[in-house]
């Protein structure tokens, strides 16, 4: 199925290319949840932040649908 994903943060950067109006779109396979399009994008716990699918806050064992709009937003960081 396909989902359409928009990136923020430093997230953008990985992947050249990314425009940021539009996001890109994501072939993930029918059952996916939250977690395995994270992991298709490679993108880690550990990289911090929220993931929102259709405008929600989301947790990572939610279930995608096809055509779903999801947002991955890095936590602020600096000094």
């Amino acid at each position: 199925m396909k989902i359409r994903v928009k990136l923020f943060g430093t997230l953008p950067q990985r992947y050249p290319g990314y425009d940021s109006s539009q996001g890109f779109e994501v072939e993930v396979p029918d059952g996916a949840k939250v977690k395995d399009l994270l992991a298709r994008l490679e993108i880690l716990p550990s990289d911090g932040g929220m993931v929102a699918v259709n405008n929600l806050v989301a947790q990572p064992n939610d279930p995608l649908k096809e055509g779903v709009s999801v947002l991955v937003l890095q936590s602020a960081f600096g000094g």
